[in-house]
Parts: C-alpha cells; sequence; structure tokens
C-alpha cells in the first residue's frame, strides 16, 4: 500500500500553490517553471480533453461519459480523490473541490484510503456525470508525476481522470509558460473541431480571454479560431454568451481509436477500446 499520512491532502494543497507561481517571479519562479516544464515534457505527460459539450451524429450522449463509462467498467480497480489538489489550493468558489481526480487501473490497489477512495463501478460513474454536470472539463491520460505523489508503483497501469475548472487548473495555467516543445504533451483529440458562427458572434472576446492555448482571438470584431494551436477542451463553447461557439466531433470512432493507441502505450492495461454500436447497447443494457 502506497501509505500517506492522514495531513498529507493539507500539506500537499499548501505545496501546490507553488505551480501558480509565475516565471517572471524572482529566484523561485525560474525553479518553478524548470518543475513545471520537467514535469509536462512529452514523455511525462500524455493527456487529452474530452470535451463536455461536443456535438455527436447518432450519440445522444456526452463525449466522456461515451468514452470513460467504458473504460470504468471493464476497469480492473479504481480510485476517487477526496479532494480536488488545484481547487483546494486555491479554496476554489465556483466549484466543488470534493469533486477529485479519478484513477483507473491495477496501480489503484495500492493508494492510501487517506488520500482516495476506493469504489465500485456504479460509484465511479456517478462521480463521472457528477463532474460533467457540474461543467468541469475532464482529461484523460498519463501523467508520471502522480507515481509520486499518490505513491503507487509505475511498473502497474494506472490511467487519470482530472475533472478540471478554468479557474483553478494548474494546467492551464501553466501552460502558457511552456515553451512550444513542452505543450506536445496536450494532445488535441482527432476529430475534434470548433466552429464559429460568424453570424452570431459579436466579438465580446470572453471565449478569447479565457483559452488557455490563445487559439482564438478577435479579428474584425469577430472571433477566430486557430486549429494549430488549439487543445480541443472545448471551453470557448461553454462561455460563449451568444452560443456562437460550436464543438464537434466528426468520426467518433476514429476519435477513440486514436485516443487508445496513443494511451494504452503510455498508460498500459487500458480495456480493449469502445466499438460505438457495442458501448451503446452497453448502456442500454
Amino acid at each position: 500500500m502506497g501509505r500517506r499520512p492522514r495531513w498529507y491532502l493539507r500539506v500537499l494543497a499548501q505545496v501546490w500553490k507553488l505551480s501558480y507561481i509565475k516565471p517572471s517571479v524572482p529566484v523561485l519562479g525560474k525553479l518553478v517553471q524548470k518543475v513545471r516544464a520537467n514535469n509536462l515534457r512529452s514523455d511525462n505527460f500524455n493527456v487529452s480533453h474530452l470535451p463536455i459539450n461536443a456535438e455527436i451524429e447518432t450519440v445522444n450522449t456526452p463525449l466522456p461519459a461515451v468514452i470513460l463509462e467504458h473504460v470504468i467498467r471493464n476497469s480492473s480497480h479504481r480510485t476517487i480523490i477526496r479532494r480536488c489538489t488545484c481547487r483546494d489550493a486555491k479554496q476554489c468558489p465556483n466549484y466543488d473541490l470534493n469533486i477529485g481526480c479519478l484513477h483507473i487501473g491495477e496501480a489503484t490497489r495500492e493508494e492510501d484510503t487517506t488520500v482516495a477512495r476506493h469504489v465500485s463501478v456504479e460509484e465511479a460513474i456517478e462521480h463521472l456525470h457528477k463532474a460533467i454536470n457540474a461543467g468541469l472539463i475532464p482529461f484523460m491520460g498519463h501523467a508520471a508525476g502522480d507515481n509520486v505523489i499518490w505513491n503507487v508503483p509505475k511498473e502497474k497501469p494506472f490511467l487519470t481522470v482530472c475533472f478540471c475548472c478554468p479557474c483553478c487548473c494548474t494546467m492551464f495555467f501553466g501552460y502558457k509558460y511552456l515553451e512550444p516543445g513542452f505543450q506536445d504533451g496536450f494532445h488535441r483529440l482527432r476529430g475534434v473541431s470548433i466552429l464559429v458562427d460568424g453570424e452570431k458572434c459579436i466579438g465580446c472576446g470572453q471565449c478569447a480571454d479565457q483559452c488557455f492555448a490563445r487559439a482564438i482571438s478577435i479579428v474584425n470584431g469577430k472571433a477566430v479560431h486557430d486549429e494549430a494551436l488549439c487543445k480541443g477542451c472545448g471551453h470557448c463553447a461553454n462561455v460563449c454568451p451568444q452560443q456562437a461557439v460550436r464543438v464537434r466531433v466528426e468520426n467518433l470512432q476514429e476519435t477513440i481509436d486514436e485516443l487508445w493507441s496513443r494511451l494504452d502505450r503510455e498508460v498500459g492495461g487500458l480495456p480493449q477500446r469502445p466499438v460505438i454500436a457495442e458501448t451503446m447497447n452497453e448502456k442500454e443494457g
């Protein structure tokens, strides 16, 4: 068992505050930036956001639920961290700090009950939907630092699912300070596209202001989306007051196939990739 003392989450939240230090801060800023860049290198970090508002043809279910329910139902073990470290560190006033990360895989058997709840399939799915309904943005993948933080072995399968809020997520905050070569660990899902309706857009700039990847700018009074920079989190569509921004998935099966082929190399032990027709039958049953 990866033992952690009872005070661990409280102390972790205090230490986590360091991750919000800007590189421009004398002395400490450079040190934090070095740690940030190392943790988010593509060989240590391989994640994809699962936009909760994506439009999917023939499927009337949020994208995170389509993908993650299948993973949860076929997982050998799973845990839920008792508090979100990012929201705990910033004492988030907007979202529930008790909606913690979901961990999936054989390594989770060794997580200490002082920091994580060992849960059933049904409890994990309920937690997933609670996060989706709260408007949190899930990402799933491999974060090497989690093995150290939660004291679990690297040689066993371990999948991280974070439920991020735009106000507190340390990844959203730190991304903009990374050199381009260190941003490659964030992978936009294949087939996810962002569409801006020029007729509805009033150029208010809310989408541009809140895009952590700086993939949207206002040009001639209209939002312009940069495909090359976008990471596909879908937050731009969440904040648009005119509903001028949409997120669409062109071919869900191709999206899933690419995600599985990439993550299984990093995480190991993923269940067989979901086939959409079978997944829908699984949900109905």
